[in-house]
């Protein structure tokens, strides 16, 4: 069932990439952004991910939490990772749990409707910016999700993709944070 804006967003704890318990409930207090990525290997999710990374002043002047959750094992995205300072908490979650507790969509359809929005450029434009070759360790078709969680735990934006590379805009969440 997708999750809907003001409901209290779905708890869970998992290890994140360097093997730390991370509970979505020690978060309280803090405005948070979960987003939802393919896998370390998709250079439409490497370049969102460096848009994400290019705010991380703006987001640390705002305290504002980013759990980036990906496909892939814990193992790949520490070689993706090497020579990075991501802002973001990086989780792997190749037994994608967490995609089917906040209903994360796998659709070939908007799979295929992503070239005619721009992911071919994107593909282009993000696999530049890759410092090593990655492998590509999760499912093709899943499509990523963005969702602004309050400092009370409840979700303020549930934004589900339309096609791969498909995220909620920088400034709806600078908005947010405002």
């Amino acid at each position: 069932m997708k999750i809907k804006e003001e409901q209290a967003a779905p708890s869970f704890t998992i290890k994140d990439v360097s093997g730390k318990t991370i509970n979505l409930a020690d978060y309280k207090g803090k405005k948070i952004l979960l987003t939802f990525y393919r896998n370390v290997g998709c250079p439409i999710c490497n370049l969102r991910f460096h848009e994400i990374q290019e705010q991380t002043d703006y987001f640390k002047s705002k305290n504002l939490i980013v759990l980036a959750i990906y496909e892939s094992s814990a193992e790949n995205m520490k070689k993706y990772l090497e020579g990075e300072n991501p802002y973001a908490i990086m989780v792997p979650n190749p037994e994608q749990n967490l995609y089917q507790l906040y209903d994360i969509e796998k659709s070939k359809g908007k799979a295929f409707k992503s070239v005619f929005h721009g992911a071919i450029s994107k593909a282009k434009k993000g696999g530049k910016l890759f410092k090593t070759k990655m492998k590509q360790d999760g499912d093709g078709n899943t499509i990523g999700a963005d969702f602004l969680i309050d400092e009370n735990g409840i979700v303020n934006t549930a934004y589900y993709g339309k096609y791969i590379g498909d995220h909620l805009p920088i400034d709806k969440i600078k908005s947010f944070l405002n």
